[in-house]
């Protein structure tokens, strides 16, 4: 997958979890000064070649539907990316305020290591 998809509803949200591999989801807010910092960073590790077969998401939690999708998915902070594979939660992380990159290079790695043998 190319881009990055708002998730708009609990529906499309549940679906995305039933389908088989690994679904990223960047829990995020319009009005929250680390998640426009890690915004572009999460674009670029979407749009990799060796994630072609990941599909990305984002949910805005300030509002409907997203907040629910949010309350569904137990998260309380943003930036929160959260990785599932077959449905399962396998991975999670908060980016801090002040913003650190942390997060989103633990992400890059996670991925990039799922497809070296």
């Amino acid at each position: 997958m190319a881009q990055v998809i708002e998730l708009t509803s609990l529906d499309d949200y549940k679906a995305e979890l039933q389908k088989p591999g690994l679904v990223v989801i960047d829990f995020y807010s319009t009005q929250c000064p680390p998640c426009k910092v890690v915004a572009p960073i999460y674009e670029e590790i979407a749009i990799k070649e060796s994630n072609r077969d990941v599909n990305f998401f984002k949910v805005n939690g300030l509002v409907e539907p997203g907040t629910t999708i949010q309350q569904a998915a137990e998260v309380v902070w943003w930036p929160t990316f959260v990785i599932y594979e077959d449905g399962r939660e396998v991975w999670r992380r908060k980016v801090p305020n002040p913003p650190s990159l942390q997060p989103v290079n633990e992400l890059r790695e996670y991925l990039d290591g799922r497809t070296q043998t």
